[in-house]
């Protein structure tokens, strides 16, 4: 997983109030790296995509933008509403290659060129590898660089909308719930990007909320025709995910945040939930220091137990410890009642 752009944006939307997540982000960068400077020592398990999805994602981007976007063209002339033949097509990759910030921030003014100028003015209708800004404040780490696969122009509303390539083979154009969750708050980080480069370019336009995914075909690697996804709740996502991360920041700042990293981090407080076994280079850290918590059993337990110690509820459970209160007791009647009912099935 990554530590910036939209991707960074989308992990603060899912754990707001994980202050080492904030950390991480704030510093940017390779994760391990962070991991390795956080422990001491270098990070020894598998981690973020593996090369055989990164080489299939690379593929399916080749094919689509082959031939001036044939492909690309083809499944987005309904949506365009024009022919394949007279979709004007402008990859920004092809003038400005690279990652680096350098090339970053031309292709943003590139991007702003188009944005300025617009379908009528002779425009592209289809931007591949457009670049935004999403600005935060002030401060280390003032923005985040949000990089959508395609800008398309949106006949429906005048504006370009932003969207993504994804590799994932899909039927019927369906897609599981849980990758669905994740790759509709990058559309949302995209689409407060595109909200705040208008406004750049002085443009006064009414941007719906919404993204558009472009998904492989069952056979080869062929684009399904464009999903569009309505992300007004992801947008209120990745607006709670920024508020939290300026107040981490100004925590941070406040500790130091030049010092060695593993001097801050000790005072910082994280907030371990399952996905993060999936989604974070730093669970297991996190995870070791709710060693007693109900979270280590769970997000269900920690919703059923809340703050409560796993020691206090086995001390509750055998009796060496008294409830101090209603809860407490309801808990006792119940382990009691669990504990029963599980003696009675071995008997049985």
């Amino acid at each position: 997983m990554s530590s910036s752009g939209a991707a960074a944006l989308s992990r603060l939307a899912q754990n707001p109030t994980c202050e080492i997540l904030g950390a991480m982000v704030m510093r940017g960068g390779s994760e391990t790296a962070f991991y390795r400077d956080v422990t001491g020592r270098a990070y020894d398990r598998e981690f973020g995509e593996r090369q055989s999805s990164r080489r299939r994602s690379a593929q399916f981007e080749q094919n689509a933008y082959a031939g001036d976007a044939l492909a690309l063209r083809e499944v987005l002339a309904n949506f365009i509403k024009l022919p394949v033949n007279e979709i004007r097509v402008e990859n920004l990759m092809d003038h400005y290659p690279g990652t680096k910030e350098d090339a970053r921030i031309t292709r943003l003014s590139a991007t702003r060129k188009i944005l300025s100028k617009g379908v009528d003015g002779g425009g592209p209708h289809l931007v591949i590898q457009p670049q935004l800004l999403v600005p935060t404040k002030p401060g280390q780490r003032p923005y985040f660089f949000v990089s959508p696969d395609i800008m398309v122009f949106d006949s429906g509303v005048g504006t370009y909308i932003a969207g993504d390539l994804k590799s994932f083979v899909v039927r019927e154009n369906e897609i599981a719930a849980g990758d669905l969750e994740r790759v509709r708050l990058q559309l949302a980080a995209q689409n407060l990007g595109l909200r705040h480069e208008y406004a750049a370019v002085k443009k006064d336009v009414d941007l719906p909320a919404k993204g558009l995914l472009i998904f492989s075909r069952p056979n080869g690697l062929r684009p399904h025709a464009p999903r569009i996804e309505s992300i007004g709740g992801a947008l209120e996502a990745i607006r709670i995910g920024i508020d939290a991360y300026l107040e981490h920041r100004d925590r941070i700042e406040a500790l130091g945040g030049r010092r060695t990293p593993h001097v801050v981090v000790d005072e910082l407080e994280p907030h371990f939930q399952e996905s993060c076994l999936s989604t974070c280079v730093m669970a297991q850290f996190c995870r070791a220091r709710s060693v007693d918590a109900a979270i280590d059993l769970g997000d269900d337990a920690a919703a059923i137990l809340g703050d409560l110690a796993l020691s206090r509820i086995e001390a509750l459970r055998s009796g060496e410890a008294t409830p101090r209160d209603e809860r407490e007791r309801v808990m006792v009647d119940h382990l009691r009642r669990i504990a029963a009912q599980a003696n009675s099935t071995r008997a049985a």
